[in-house]
């Protein structure tokens, strides 16, 4: 089990373009393994209607859309070695989801499976969760408009970073996380998005403020002040809670802000606003594994180790 740390004194610390086909006989599963959580935050209440397309017209209207996953995935080689991994993806669309992955060549994505969504996903959803109807993948959600944008690429690569910290140490830093063990034998499915944080508690507030900009400016000696007085102002699932979303939201940003970068387009400044919000660990997690693997390089490919680092 995680215990958590006592912070005193320093921190140790070439373009596939194969032809898109469907499925000949995509799957159909029943969708009652969708994550809770994933219902809470999406779901609008409105039950959708009929499908408008087939499998196979879906399958034509992204084929090009598709084939550029596997350009952007080449043009951000060299950025980070978790970039190059490709992942499903689900696009919501007409009341379905469709389900597209990778075919046994890995060149190209094919429609393989598609589900009748009970409620309308609202546009502009970028998720990534395990899909129960497709043997539990972890898979990159999203909606149409996610390509009509060099930065919606982007975001499909910040949600396959989650996919692969779920394909690799996710399900184990969980179970051994009490908070996360305690919500889920209380059935609260929901604890990364509703946790009760104190956002604007006025000492966190001015804590954390300290913590991001000494964290920026390399500052080891306030960096580890502010984290041990962290510790010390939060009960424990408030600083398990901290410390989960710093390390899955924080590490995903700071890989999508190093895409951005390498791509000329505009950093992605999200949580650095007051009101905090959830949204301010997203921040404060990039920024602190920004110094924490300036410090330990190899800290940038062993999430495991990123992880009790940051504890």
């Amino acid at each position: 089990m995680i215990k958590r740390k006592t912070h005193t004194g320093e921190i140790k610390e070439s373009v596939f373009s194969s032809e898109l086909t469907a499925d000949p006989e995509p799957r159909v599963a029943k969708l009652s393994g969708i994550k809770l959580f994933f219902l809470a935050m999406v779901f609008m209440g409105q039950l959708a209607g009929s499908p408008a397309q087939t499998p196979d017209r879906i399958a034509l209207t992204y084929h090009k859309q598709l084939v550029r996953v596997f350009e952007y995935r080449d043009s951000l080689e060299g950025v980070h070695p978790f970039v190059k991994g490709l992942y499903p993806i689900a696009i919501a669309e007409d009341g379905y989801f469709y389900v597209f992955d990778l075919d046994s060549s890995k060149t190209q994505y094919r429609i393989m499976a598609y589900e009748e969504i009970e409620m309308k996903v609202p546009r502009g959803i970028r998720a990534a969760f395990p899909l129960q109807f497709y043997d539990n993948k972890c898979t990159c959600v999203v909606t149409g408009d996610v390509f009509d944008t060099p930065e919606g690429y982007i975001m499909i690569f910040h949600e396959f970073i989650h996919c692969h910290q779920w394909n690799t140490v996710e399900p184990g830093l969980r179970r051994e996380l009490p908070l996360a063990v305690k919500s889920l034998e209380a059935g609260n499915y929901m604890w990364e998005i509703e946790h009760p944080f104190p956002y604007h508690d006025k000492w966190f507030v001015k804590t954390y403020n300290a913590f991001l900009e000494a964290a920026n400016n390399y500052d080891d000696e306030k960096v580890a002040e502010m984290r041990a007085e962290l510790a010390s102002i939060l009960n424990e699932d408030d600083y398990q809670y901290m410390v989960w979303q710093e390390w899955k939201e924080g590490f995903a940003l700071s890989l999508e802000n190093k895409m951005r970068k390498h791509l000329n387009l505009p950093e992605n400044k999200v949580g650095r606003q007051q009101p905090f919000s959830r949204t301010v660990f997203y921040a404060g997690g990039s920024a602190y594994i920004e110094y924490l693997t300036k410090k330990n390089p190899e800290l940038l490919t062993d999430l495991e180790a990123l992880f009790y680092n940051m504890y």
